[in-house]
């Protein structure tokens, strides 16, 4: 069945309406019954974002941050500066929103085009979604810890994690660590 993906949050325009999954969740965990469908289309409409809440701005912003952190270090250094921009929205956040969507959504869309169905490179687009997952889980599913919101805890738990088996460096972490903080996110568990 063809069908045409209209996302109407910036989480959606930049990853769930890219790549094809067409799964549910299920008691067992997320996205556990469904398949691989790409939409014939994807109309991602930035105005639509002005009737946001800020809360949602931000859970969007995770997955795209999370693109600079394992695609492109130079997004990364230019989501330090503008993340502010995309999170506060308005007038003077359309510009660095429209030029994050397009980024994240082109660098989405070029891995799921190399591994449609998660059989190798796609699990980059994973990263921080082990400890979501988790959270979102411990959460009920219900909605109280929106998706992105629990992404960007576990991009922090991610680096954290990585820098204590040495994967990467401390100093690493703590800038991945403070950029979410100064963004908003909540990378303590004991807090959410």
């Amino acid at each position: 069945l063809d069908f045409v993906q209209i996302p109407t949050t910036l989480l959606a325009q930049v990853d769930s309406s890219v790549g094809g999954k067409t799964a549910i969740n299920a008691a067992a965990g997320k996205n556990l019954v469904g398949l691989f469908h790409q939409p014939r289309l994807v109309l991602a409409d930035q105005d639509v974002l002005a009737t946001l809440p800020e809360r949602e701005r931000r859970a969007g912003y995770a997955e795209i941050v999370k693109i600079g952190l394992i695609n492109d270090a130079s997004f990364f250094d230019w989501c330090e500066r503008e993340g502010p921009r995309i999170i506060a929205g308005g007038a003077s956040g359309a510009f660095a929103t429209a030029h994050a969507i397009e980024i994240a959504v082109d660098a989405k869309a070029k891995i799921v085009a190399a591994d449609e169905r998660e059989g190798g490179v796609r699990a980059l687009l994973n990263l921080g979604h082990t400890f979501a997952h988790a959270i979102e889980a411990e959460a009920g599913m219900d909605g109280s810890i929106l998706h992105g919101e629990a992404v960007g805890c576990g991009l922090g738990l991610a680096f954290a994690f990585s820098a204590k088996l040495g994967l990467c460096s401390p100093a690493v972490a703590s800038r991945v660590d403070a950029h979410l903080r100064d963004t908003g996110f909540e990378t303590d568990l004991t807090r959410l």
